[in-house]
């Protein structure tokens, strides 16, 4: 499938892949999902998560409000299927900037306690990720949490395995839909 026709279909398809595996560093606790009224549609931006991106500081996703937001969970470590996902996103972002399309894209760590800023900001760095692509970080709860409203599939025993997933959510942050390989 070429990089347009996958850019057209991103809100209708979705990404389901091979795990990857990390040493788990700590137990899942409860933190807050967004949720709707019956009827509504949940927004990314009904979070009330603080996140750190790659140079330390603080952000929401409402940050990226107006645009498209492709969020993946990855993290640094893994060998696997988030090198694959990272290419499927780079392929997308190339499409919609070769189209004068605006889009966010960011990645959320899965192993927050050893990626750290400065371990996002090396890691962004040696794989050549676009400047404008957004690594992040939280604690436990938010991460799992997130990994809850995207449908991710996490389990952590010695080590973390997680479904692969590339999820799309609109310029109001309520999810438009899927990427799948």
């Amino acid at each position: 499938m070429n990089g347009s026709r996958l850019v057209g279909l991103a809100a209708l398809l979705g990404v389901a892949g091979a795990g990857c595996a990390a040493e788990s560093r700590g137990a899942r606790r409860d933190a807050r999902v967004p949720t709707a009224a019956a009827g509504e549609t949940r927004s990314l931006f009904d979070a009330d998560w603080i996140w750190r991106d790659e140079q330390g500081q603080a952000v929401r996703f409402d940050r990226w409000r107006g645009a498209p937001i492709f969020v993946s969970l990855v993290f640094t470590s893994c060998t696997s299927a988030c090198p694959v996902t990272i290419e499927r996103l780079r392929s997308v972002s190339d499409t919609f900037k070769a189209e004068g399309r605006a889009a966010t894209f960011v990645l959320v760590t899965l192993d927050p306690l050893n990626d750290t800023p400065e371990q996002l900001q090396r890691f962004k760095l040696s794989r050549r990720l676009p400047a404008e692509w957004h690594l992040l970080r939280g604690d436990d709860a938010q991460t799992h949490a997130l990994a809850d409203l995207l449908q991710v599939k996490v389990v952590e025993n010695a080590h973390i395995f997680h479904d692969s997933r590339i999820v799309v959510f609109d310029r109001d942050g309520k999810l438009a839909g899927q990427l799948r390989g």
